[in-house]
């Protein structure tokens, strides 16, 4: 079986540096907010070319401290993708629960429709609308609309000395993850948040997150709010949650960090190598040409939704892994009350979209078997 992902072979890579630093850890016993975690967040802020880097719980805990943080007042007009993880949503209806959210459609390669957005912000602005915040959420390991997204939100903010447009970047599939025009994701907004999800490009072994801005105040205003509103022991400055980073969880994310770079190449090399062996013209590949994206998944659409099912048999009858991301759309999710009218390309994304297995460690032998058992659909 062609696995989706591997990470026994990341821990074979990093477990030599790794498993002494564990013992250590044991006979300090700083298991919280121990000098390990300042360690990585320091790494990983210079990674991301940013000043801050927070270190937090997971990566739903990230979007909801960051959003706190940017202090929107009590009802912000929020703007994402409808393309994403239920947890983007989730997190910042948590931090600003008054909150009307705009779910805004997506292009054809997964990322939201930046002309949709804009219209969607102005509409807002003339509807008497004040601050706002937009999520740029990076899907797939690509972050090309980020460029764009940050000239609307700069076009917006404070033109009139009272609107406030603030972008949160969901990097938390794009860890490395370049524009076209060379923007790192989560250097460009105001803050960012990073899950470090187990799968993710950079994962921990558990759930764990990060943030990262350039600002020393939302910096501050974050530790303080993972961390119970405390920078003092029982001194509590305000309403915080627990939502602080392990010390052994940052003990591994620093080793795979510094293999991070290397990773994500081997992943780019890999997705050529599978893009040209595939000739099935049933599919097509959701992937732009930004040889700065980072693959975190190898997505496709099949031309004909009613194929899907049959597709995804024939993968697991050749012995090869899937995923779908995603097959409920967040607007269709039985929680959600709005009726959506709007959002065409998310919806057929949701009944089309196929993953492939894609990590660093794919054999040449592997990639042949899923090139192969795409070719051969519908023979």
């Amino acid at each position: 079986m062609v696995k989706f992902n591997n990470l026994n072979a990341q821990w074979l890579e990093i477990k030599d540096e790794a498993i002494p630093e564990i013992e250590e850890l044991f006979k300090t016993s700083q298991f919280i907010l121990g000098p390990q975690v300042e360690r990585f967040e320091e790494s990983f802020a210079e990674f991301c070319s940013c000043d801050y880097g927070i270190g937090v719980s997971n990566g739903t805990d990230a979007i909801k401290i960051a959003a706190k943080a940017l202090d929107l007042g009590d009802a912000p007009g929020i703007f994402m993708p409808a393309n994403t993880f239920v947890a983007t949503w989730l997190a910042v209806r948590e931090a600003y629960p008054n909150s009307q959210i705009t779910m805004v459609d997506i292009d054809r390669y997964g990322q939201i429709d930046t002309k949709k957005l804009e219209r969607n912000i102005i509409n807002y602005r003339d509807s008497g609308g004040r601050d706002c915040l937009v999520v740029a959420v990076h899907m797939y390991g690509c972050c090309d609309a980020i460029d764009e997204t940050s000239r609307i939100a700069n076009n917006y903010n404070y033109r009139d000395g009272l609107h406030r447009c603030a972008v949160l970047e969901d990097a938390s599939q794009a860890h490395g993850a370049k524009s076209p025009k060379g923007t790192l994701a989560g250097s460009v907004g105001e803050i960012s948040a990073f899950s470090l999800y187990p799968g993710k490009n950079l994962g921990a072994a558990g759930d764990a997150g990060i943030i990262t801005t350039n600002c020393e105040n939302l910096a501050g205003k974050c530790r303080l709010l993972r961390n119970y509103g405390s920078k003092q022991k029982y001194v509590h400055e305000e309403i915080g949650y627990n939502h602080r980073l392990d010390s052994i969880q940052a003990i591994i994310l620093y080793w795979k960090l510094q293999r991070l770079a290397v990773w994500n190449k081997s992943r780019s090399l890999v997705a050529d190598k599978i893009k040209l062996e595939v000739v099935n013209n049933r599919v097509g590949w959701m992937l732009t040409d930004n040889p700065l994206q980072v693959y975190h998944i190898l997505p496709f659409l099949l031309k004909d939704f009613k194929n899907r099912n049959a597709f995804i048999d024939h993968l697991t009858d050749n012995s090869v892994e899937y995923g779908i991301h995603y097959p409920i759309p967040i607007h269709k999710m039985p929680f959600y009350q709005k009726v959506e009218s709007d959002l065409v390309q998310t919806e057929e994304c949701s009944e089309r979209m196929v993953s492939l297995p894609i990590h660093p460690f794919l054999s040449d032998v592997e990639i042949l078997q899923i090139a192969k058992a795409i070719n051969t659909f519908g023979d």
